[in-house]
């Protein structure tokens, strides 16, 4: 689960605290942020000196909050200096309501396809979903959509990430498969270490977000594909972006991206809060490592960036 964050200023933070006096700290809460901090300790800017100078500063007073929802706001700002900005804390209300509007039933957006001329647009929508019957009813309906347009698509096909604000990259991942060539596609690199999405056969055959994100496959479409971007396009639509990356015949339109191209995880606090923690980079099939914003290959800006990528697509069909 991704989203984009501002920076924050951890010398901002440790100017206001240094030379405070701090009250003694209550049992429970010093518990809960030092439990906090220790889950922040994976953050790719965790070892660092910034990181360890803005615990030094915070913490104290954190521990000493009268209450737990008292240090959320100080612990959020921890989480983006060991992760950077695509690191944040989830508050339980947070938590609660992208539960209740990404559960099964819910209205939330599933991917389209509309298509003229035979180009048809596949557009993909941010997806927060972690009930496998919600991810199941976003992919189908994805998948189902694409089926539907494939006899009437015979130039290629344009994949619209303008509006993805991210959430879930591997349900998108598996909407788009069906375009993509076999084999690593994109990956979430730590050190010396890549963990894998694999397409084959227009399936899902594993990402790093576990087992349960294969899909069966079988279904597979060979042409063109030009994908939209935004300033808007963050965080999980990136790591679809980046997947086509190095594809034959596939080209990005649009505007740079938001440059959250970073990979997440999420850590479970014990009131239900939740640390969304930065612990990875974006890797393409390439191996090119990313931590920024996706440049097009053909920059547009928004209005003529649909025709643009129009005509893109009509100039690779065969």
């Amino acid at each position: 689960m991704k989203r984009a964050r501002g920076a924050v200023g951890v010398l901002a933070i440790a100017a206001t605290l240094t030379g405070c006096e701090v009250d003694p700290p209550n049992g429970d809460v010093a518990a809960y942020v030092d439990a906090a901090i220790a889950e922040m300790r994976d953050g790719i800017h965790a070892d660092t000196d910034a990181f360890r100078d803005a615990v030094a500063h915070a913490a104290p007073e954190l521990r000493a909050k009268p209450t737990i929802a008292e240090t959320y706001r100080g612990l959020d700002e921890l989480a983006s200096a060991a992760g950077g900005p695509h690191s944040w804390l989830q508050t339980p209300a947070d938590v609660a309501s992208i539960t209740t509007l990404n559960a099964p039933g819910a209205p939330f957006p599933v991917p389209t396809v509309s298509t003229r001329e035979g180009i048809s647009m596949l557009t993909v929508p941010g997806f927060q979903g972690e009930d496998r019957e919600a991810i199941e009813q976003y992919q189908s309906a994805g998948l189902e959509a694409m089926r539907a347009a494939a006899p009437s698509t015979t130039c290629g096909w344009i994949i619209d990430l303008r509006t993805n604000g991210g959430g879930s990259a591997w349900p998108m991942l598996a909407v788009v498969a069906p375009l993509l060539d076999d084999g690593d596609v994109v990956g979430l690199k730590r050190d010396d270490t890549v963990h894998w999405a694999t397409v084959a056969n227009g399936g899902v055959v594993s990402t790093p977000g576990g087992d349960d994100t294969a899909t069966p496959g079988g279904f597979r479409i060979d042409a063109p594909v030009a994908l939209l971007t935004s300033g808007m396009t963050n965080s999980a639509a990136e790591i679809v972006a980046i997947a086509f990356a190095g594809q034959t015949d596939a080209v990005r339109v649009g505007k740079p991206t938001s440059g959250m191209t970073t990979g997440n995880q999420v850590r479970e606090l014990s009131d239900g809060a939740r640390i969304i923690l930065t612990t990875s980079y974006d890797v393409d099939r390439t191996g090119t490592v990313y931590d920024g914003p996706l440049v097009p290959d053909i920059e547009v800006a928004p209005g003529p960036d649909l025709e643009a990528a129009r005509a893109a697509v009509r100039s690779r069909c065969a």
